[in-house]
């Protein structure tokens, strides 16, 4: 078990999907300072930002009540607890963020003996909150022969998407960063789905990040906060990574061995990779703007101008976040 900073090399994938992220991110997320004093920035410079519980908890981007016409594009899923869109905006980044783990983690898979039985021809391999599949693509380019599965609620999906498995199907189980997408109360029970669908002597890996921003300025502080408050309310686990060991042990009976690998992750300082970590958490604290502008009671212009006053504070303060990898061997 280890705790450190990472200073990778930047590689090329990274670069050019860094670019595309910054782009786009420029296009749309383009801080937009008020001409006047509204009500909103009032709140936010008083630091008396205060989350609606029922706003938090309920919104959803289906439901009538909740939607307007500035909105981006979401997943058509009614009831889902996941917060961010599903357009281009959105798997850009979450493509940039998979160079960005890649890199941190020092590869795809970050367990030694998974990686081994990943590389094995005709190795079952099952990625869980697939996304775009990125993950999968770059498992599938290494090893052709590996039986690639993907699952998640988006339409997006790669077409072995299947939610239904028979017990002990795959070598190798993958998930990674559902933090904003997976409550508290199911976490357990998803292991538990995650061993019935394992064979014995496979693993599984999970990947989590703390929604709590260490050596933060003052304006991280109201948002890091709010952000803290809304996903608490929303039933969400803003210290998933942290918790990992305890939702494990949950299901001791059932692991063999486990080990895990914990970063402090540094946004916008340090290498060129943790850098490119800041246009990432920048992209995805806007991407909740829709949820979270009105939980907090703020317009989207004012939401907007606090995100880029956190942005520009984080290389001066050297915020970073904490991420973990947890990984254990189903029981033979």
């Amino acid at each position: 078990m280890s705790s450190e900073y990472f200073e990778p090399e930047l590689d090329d994938s990274a670069v050019g999907i860094g670019k595309k992220a910054v782009s786009e991110t420029t296009k749309v997320a383009t801080a937009i300072s008020p001409t006047s004093m509204s009500e909103s920035t009032k709140i936010i410079n008083s630091a008396s930002v205060v989350v609606n519980a029922l706003h938090a908890k309920q919104w959803n981007p289906t439901n009538p009540d909740s939607w307007d016409s500035d909105m981006r594009e979401y997943h058509a899923v009614a009831n889902s607890d996941y917060v961010l869109p599903s357009d281009h905006i959105e798997q850009n980044r979450l493509e940039m963020q998979h160079y960005i783990f890649r890199a941190a983690f020092g590869g795809d898979i970050i367990c030694p003996s998974a990686k081994y039985l990943a590389g094995v021809a005709g190795a079952k391999i099952l990625d869980v909150g697939c996304a775009n599949g990125v993950w999968l693509q770059c498992i599938k380019k290494a090893n052709p022969l590996a039986d690639c599965h993907g699952v998640d609620i988006a339409e997006t999906l790669i077409s072995e998407a299947s939610v239904n498995n028979e017990n002990s199907t795959f070598d190798y189980v993958h998930q990674r960063l559902l933090v904003l997408g997976m409550p508290r109360d199911k976490f357990v029970g998803v292991l538990e789905e995650l061993i019935r669908v394992t064979k014995p002597g496979g693993w599984i890996e999970l990947v989590e990040a703390n929604m709590v921003y260490y050596s933060p300025g003052p304006y991280t502080k109201i948002l890091g906060t709010s952000i803290f408050d809304a996903i608490n309310k929303r039933g969400l686990d803003c210290y998933a990574a942290t918790n990992l060991p305890w939702y494990v042990a949950q299901v001791k009976n059932n692991v063999e061995t486990q080990d895990m690998k914990t970063l402090q992750m540094p946004v916008c300082w340090g290498s060129e990779i943790g850098k490119l970590n800041g246009t990432n958490l920048k992209t995805v604290i806007l991407a909740a703007e829709d949820w979270m502008h009105t939980a907090m009671g703020v317009s989207r212009e004012d939401y907007r101008q606090l995100v880029q006053n956190c942005y520009d504070e984080w290389a001066e303060n050297k915020t970073f976040y904490q991420a973990r990898a947890l990984y254990f061997q189903v029981k033979k």
